[in-house]
């Protein structure tokens, strides 16, 4: 399971970042936290999660892609 979770989850394209941050944003307005506790758990439960699939994507992205080097 956790294999599969790990392909989809670090496999992002930039379409479905967008629409992850779009969310946050929405929850964001829905909820409005308003003590800095709140905020802070907010920013590291969703956006904190989104940036992690970012730079995962990223990574397996520029891993993927690199040029084969000549042995």
């Amino acid at each position: 399971m956790i294999g599969a979770f790990g392909k989809t989850f670090f496999r992002a394209t930039p379409r479905q970042l967008f629409v992850q941050l779009m969310i946050d944003i929405l929850w964001y307005l829905i909820f409005k936290p308003t003590d800095s506790f709140s905020v802070w758990v907010y920013i590291i439960i969703l956006p904190g999660f989104d940036l992690i699939s970012a730079v995962g994507s990223f990574w397996n992205y520029v891993k993927d892609n690199k040029p084969e080097e000549n042995k």
